[in-house]
């Protein structure tokens, strides 16, 4: 531990304010300063988020030294649960680098996530993985689709496709974790969890300038339930499929649903997506263009508890942090 500072969980006041001011220029997401804290404050008050999401820095008196999120997921390895510790947003403000912070910090995190039940370690790095590795994490490999809607001549496919509502949620979360089964490793998703994606997404786009980013989740119905959907994220990166799922083993039903979308706007010339989805995974409406590695490196670290098997990891976009 860094010499007469501690680690603590920071949930308002001057210090978050510090936080905050510091994080801004990085992650401020195009929104104002104002707008980027009601942001953050937002997402803590989500149901997932009071139970499951933290600032968490090692302070010194008055004065935040290094911060970090932290979050605390469900997952299974296997066939048998597990507790993970999410590291995300790792920020030294620039006076202080170069000191160790960084991974005294999370350090410090790891030590409490092991008192907290936590047997890996998991964050996304935007760096590269070579920082990350001298620490103890190992590289996920994982990679993006970039998919592609073709014309269908004959029209649009007489697929009934409406607005997502909450009601939904309890079959998003069936089709989630079908998914899941025999995977190595994959997250345990609640509704609560899978509402904090879309609300985090939707109240970024909502405190931001206008038209500079939107959210759309989408089901179709079978038997009056939803039995199929999909979440598409715009914005300055361009169109992402963050999150899709299907009763339908293949995803036809999506395939589907992204031909009726797509021809909302027929003059539009672009109709290319970038997601991920698992290997079994492929509606055949669909066109997969090219696959590159993910900009964001997935890496984990063991950090009590039996081995676990990262051969086979399902997870979605929607879910990184």
């Amino acid at each position: 531990m860094v010499k007469d500072a501690w680690l603590q969980d920071i949930p308002g006041g001057p210090l978050l304010d510090q936080v905050l001011d510091a994080t801004f220029p990085r992650w401020g997401e195009g929104l104002s300063r104002q707008a980027y804290g009601s942001w953050n404050k937002a997402q803590g008050l989500t149901v997932w988020g009071r139970e499951r999401l933290a600032r968490v820095g090692l302070v010194r008196g008055a004065e935040v030294l290094v911060s970090a999120k932290r979050y605390l997921f469900d997952a299974q390895a296997g066939d048998r649960p597990v507790t993970v510790l999410g590291i995300g947003a790792v920020f030294t403000p620039g006076g202080l680098r170069g000191q160790g912070l960084a991974p005294a910090l999370i350090d410090a995190m790891i030590e409490d996530g092991r008192a907290r039940g936590c047997e890996v370690a998991l964050l996304f790095s935007e760096i590269g993985a070579e920082y990350y590795e001298r620490l103890g994490f190992q590289t996920v490999p994982r990679s993006v689709l970039t998919i592609d809607v073709p014309r269908n001549r004959l029209g649009a496919p007489a697929t009934l496709v409406r607005a997502g509502e909450p009601q939904d949620l309890p079959h998003l979360v069936e089709m989630s974790s079908r998914y899941a089964r025999g995977a190595g490793f994959a997250l345990h998703r609640p509704a609560s969890l899978i509402e904090f994606g879309l609300l985090r997404r939707r109240m970024l786009a909502g405190l931001g300038p206008a038209g500079l980013r939107a959210l759309e989740f989408f089901v179709s119905e079978e038997g009056n339930r939803a039995a199929s959907y999909i979440i598409v994220s715009r914005g300055p990166a361009g169109a992402s499929l963050v999150e899709c799922g299907d009763y339908d083993p293949a995803g036809a039903r999506v395939g589907a649903m992204l031909e009726v979308l797509a021809a909302r706007e027929p003059a539009e010339t672009d109709r290319t997506l970038r997601t991920w989805w698992p290997a079994t995974f492929r509606p055949p409406q669909i066109t997969v263009v090219d696959a590159a590695p993910s900009p964001e490196v997935m890496m984990v670290r063991h950090i009590q508890g039996a081995p676990v098997d990262y051969s086979s990891v399902i997870y979605w976009p929607s879910d990184v942090f």
